[in-house]
Parts: structure tokens; C-alpha cells; sequence
């Protein structure tokens, strides 16, 4: 199972960082300022997804953005993109008419930790809860 960051509504990453340089865009998206980091790794540890790291190069912490940088310019992530069998759906859930909408309707899917109260924002489909 992929290692993604769960965006999470609720996000004790962004409640432990002593420099606030992890936070959430105004679109959801929860993002680390490479500028402000210290690399301290309270966020690392505070994840209960396991998806932070501090990167070897540049001693701060980091993960998925989402490729923040394409989504802001109206483009898909790019493991969206490349993904040869289009596993993976991208977008607005606020959206009724959105693809990730219809299949949120659709389709049984599940959320990794919900009991934690973090209000994870990646949906997995069909996923078998003994793979988590």
C-alpha cells in the first residue's frame, strides 16, 4: 500500500510544528515551508500515517504535496497522471459533479485510521482493512 500523506482536516502535524512551517493551503492541502522548517521532525513522529520523513538533502521535513505546484495551475497530480490504469482519482468532493464524487457514491470505500479523528482526505477503494 502506497505511503501517501492523508491531507488530513485535522492535522496533528500542523498542531505540533513550534515554527508553523507545516500548514494547510487554502485549498486543504497541508504543505511544509522548506524556508521556515527546522527540521526538527515533531511532525514526523506526530504522523500516525507514517508518511513524513526528513528529507537527507536539505534536513527538512517532507512528503506528498499533491503536486501542489500542477493542482493550483488547474493540472492532476502526477501520480494521477501516470497512472497507466487510472487507479488513482483526483479531485473536488465539495464537487457533486466531480468524478471522485460520483465514485464516493458509488462505490464502498474506506478511510485509514478514521478512529483517530484526523479526517484523513484520501479515500481508498475496496481497500481490505487488514492490509493497513
Amino acid at each position: 500500500m502506497p505511503k501517501i500523506c492523508n491531507h488530513c482536516a485535522t492535522s496533528v502535524c500542523v498542531q505540533v510544528c513550534p515554527v508553523g512551517a507545516t500548514f494547510r493551503s487554502p485549498e486543504g492541502v497541508v504543505l511544509v515551508d522548506q524556508e521556515h522548517c527546522v527540521g526538527c521532525g515533531y511532525c514526523v513522529q506526530a504522523c500516525p500515517y507514517g508518511t513524513r520523513f526528513i528529507n537527507p538533502e536539505t534536513h527538512t521535513a517532507d512528503k506528498c504535496t499533491l503536486c501542489y505546484h500542477r493542482i493550483t495551475k488547474g493540472l492532476r497530480p502526477a501520480c494521477v497522471e501516470a497512472c497507466p490504469v487510472g487507479a488513482r482519482i483526483f479531485g473536488n468532493v465539495k464537487d457533486p459533479e466531480s468524478d471522485i464524487s460520483r465514485v464516493l457514491r458509488e462505490r464502498r470505500y474506506t478511510l485509514i485510521k478514521p478512529e483517530l479523528g484526523t479526517n484523513p482526505r484520501c479515500y481508498y477503494i475496496g481497500l481490505d482493512m487488514e492490509v493497513v
